[in-house]
């Protein structure tokens, strides 16, 4: 009976055993668990983060080019040079500037026929030069003065060796000292004579530069030919004018005050002129006073030559060059070449002490008469003549009736600098002509008072 008992209690505790939890069984449940639920939270974050963040970088290939750097941004700034724009490693670089000349022209005395009072915008051109990738400088410079637009300038320069730069477009040619001189930096509100019988601008390909510290400058270029005293964007043949200057200014460097301003040198050109558009000779007044008989061209060769000097010392200056031109005309079965002559001599004295140089003077007190500064002051004086050779006439290119064969002119200027900027100029100008017909109304000098209103940034 007890052996009964005890199976039945042995067997009743079993039972209760097998239906009690398992502590050990039920931890990893537990730990199962909450690593499921981890596991589901880690995906929910990825999957969320992969909605918002950035692309993944593309690793460059060899045969890829890499994503540059962010650009530094550029810098800006405004002087009495223009306003510009410089990348901060300076290899780009944009400057706007202008050119500004409102005239005045009034002709006293009998005068040259033809003649008109006038108020004009003599030059209106807004400038666009800079650099790109450090060594490559550009230039352009069109004018809308005098109710056309004509582009004056339009030029790149390789300046990766300083000594052999290159230049490439339209601009000025080397030859005339007075041509090579800026508008806004010249003594007389007009060029004189000798710049007559040289280029304006042409389109062509130039090598130049400095040597031996600055001691000899050279330029030496090929071109498409234009008329003297002019320009043009188009060649008139398939022939080119060539032009070369030299320029030595030995005493640059030197210390001693009285040479270091003096300058000479010598340019020339030849070429071609078949085809190519007559000149207009014209007086300080901007009146032609020589012109060509009916049905004459230009034919045959032209050749020029040109030396120039200048010299600077404190508020003094002296210019001076002549330049002759030997071209070939043609009319019906005559073909002739003809000389042309110029020269002219021009001194200016700074009243207020400011150094005078081959570029315009810098005020040491600028315009504001409340504080008495009044900027600087300026007398300037010239004389020159032009002249033709007699065959001119004699071979039918030109009649005495209406054309005197020589222009012997004297200007008298003030300028009035109020600051690096803005000037105001004075300029009286006498030409008197010689070498035409007797009694003919071009024989009467002509008298001209121009006044100029310029402002200039560059």
């Amino acid at each position: 009976m007890l052996s009964k008992k005890l199976l039945l209690a042995l067997f009743l505790s079993q039972a209760v055993w097998a239906q009690a939890p398992d502590p050990v069984t039920s931890e990893q449940a537990e730990i199962q668990e909450l690593k499921r639920r981890l596991a589901e939270l880690e995906a929910r974050v990825s999957a969320r983060a992969a909605t918002t963040a950035a692309p993944a970088p593309v690793v460059a290939q060899d045969n890829l080019v890499p994503t540059p750097a962010p650009a530094i941004p550029a810098s800006v700034a405004a002087d009495t040079t223009g306003f510009r724009i410089k990348s901060n490693d300076g290899n780009f670089s944009l400057k706007i500037g202008a050119d500004l000349q409102t005239d005045l022209r009034t002709f006293t005395g009998a005068g040259v026929a033809g003649t008109t009072d006038q108020i004009l915008l003599r030059r209106v051109r807004p400038t666009f030069s800079g650099t790109v990738y450090k060594d490559v400088d550009y230039f352009f410079r069109p004018d809308f003065g005098q109710g056309s637009t004509i582009i004056y300038d339009a030029y790149i320069q390789f300046n990766y060796f300083p000594n052999a730069q290159l230049r490439v477009g339209k601009f000025k040619p080397p030859v005339g000292l007075e041509r090579l001189q800026s508008d806004d930096d010249t003594s007389f509100i007009e060029r004189g004579l000798p710049t007559l019988l040289v280029p304006s601008r042409d389109i062509g390909f130039q090598l130049g530069g400095d040597l031996l510290g600055r001691r000899v400058s050279y330029q030496a270029g090929v071109f498409n030919g234009v008329p003297d005293n002019s320009l043009s964007d188009s060649a008139p043949s398939s022939h080119h004018d060539y032009s070369g200057r030299i320029f030595l200014t030995p005493f640059v460097r030197d210390d001693n005050r009285f040479l270091k301003g003096l300058g000479a040198g010598i340019g020339a050109s030849g070429g071609s002129v078949d085809g190519i558009a007559l000149p207009a000779y014209k007086t300080v007044g901007q009146n032609t006073f020589l012109s060509f008989a009916s049905g004459v061209t230009s034919a045959g060769h032209r050749t020029r030559l040109a030396p120039q000097t200048y010299y600077y010392v404190g508020p003094f200056g002296l210019l001076a060059e002549y330049t002759l031109a030997e071209e070939g005309l043609q009319k019906t079965n005559i073909r002739h070449d003809i000389a042309f002559r110029a020269w002219q001599v021009e001194a200016s004295y700074i009243l207020t002490g400011e150094g005078k140089s081959f570029l315009s003077p810098t005020p040491k007190h600028i315009f504001d008469p409340l504080h008495n500064s009044w900027g600087a002051l300026e007398l300037a004086i010239r004389t020159g003549d032009f002249s033709a050779e007699k065959a001119l006439f004699n071979y039918g290119f030109a009649s005495t009736a209406t054309s005197p064969r020589t222009d012997r002119e004297w200007v008298g200027g003030l300028n009035w600098y109020l600051n690096r900027l803005v000037r105001i100029s004075f300029d009286y100008g006498h030409s008197a002509f010689g070498g035409g017909a007797p009694g003919v109304l071009n024989k009467l000098p002509e008298q001209v008072i121009l006044v100029r209103f310029q402002l200039n940034f560059i």
